[in-house]
């Protein structure tokens, strides 16, 4: 089985780090148009943000996924997939190490890679009639890229596997059951 994982906060959420949803109007802060008509407290939130992220440790879910060597497309800006030791990282909102923090509004880092991955892995499994899962962790799927990568997985024939509560646990579980360890 090929595994490709699609990852948001709620992966990140048991290494100290929490979501949007649980940081009344943060989303709202991370935006083109607050950026051009507050700058100050927007420059206050990214650097709050990035000592936030600075020093949090992977999870017991990331680093499996490191493990495994799996391919990674996360919305997250936390580097923890880096810092877990995962090679290939498909970071389309950016991160905070590079400075290239992608706020709403703006054109997302490679998306087009991303579903590119989805399709030559679809397509070299067929060869091999091997199957593909996609594992969604942590995500609420409420963004507009999430639900396309979604369908369009679904599309190709991926199988989907979806994580969204207690990534610590479950994401662990899913390999040893799936390889016995």
């Amino acid at each position: 089985m090929k595994i490709i994982a699609f990852t948001g906060a709620g992966i990140s959420k048991s290494a100290g780090i929490p979501t949007f949803e649980e940081v009344p109007g943060l989303k709202d802060k991370l935006s083109i148009d607050f950026k051009q008509n507050h700058p100050i407290e927007f420059t206050k939130t990214i650097k709050q943000l990035i000592a936030n992220f600075r020093h949090k440790k992977p999870t017991k879910a990331h680093n499996i996924l490191a493990l495994f060597n799996v391919p990674i497309i996360t919305m997250n800006i936390d580097c923890l997939h880096t810092k877990a030791g995962s090679k290939k990282v498909f970071e389309i909102h950016g991160n905070y190490k590079d400075n290239n923090i992608v706020l709403y509004g703006e054109k997302m880092l490679c998306s087009k890679e991303a579903l590119n991955l989805l399709f030559t892995t679809a397509v070299d499994a067929q060869k091999t009639e091997e199957e593909v899962t996609l594992l969604i962790i942590g995500t609420s799927m409420q963004t507009s890229f999430a639900n396309v990568l979604k369908d369009y997985a679904t599309q190709l024939g991926i199988t989907i596997k979806e994580i969204n509560t207690n990534a610590d646990v479950e994401v662990p579980k899913f390999f040893k059951d799936l390889y016995g360890i």
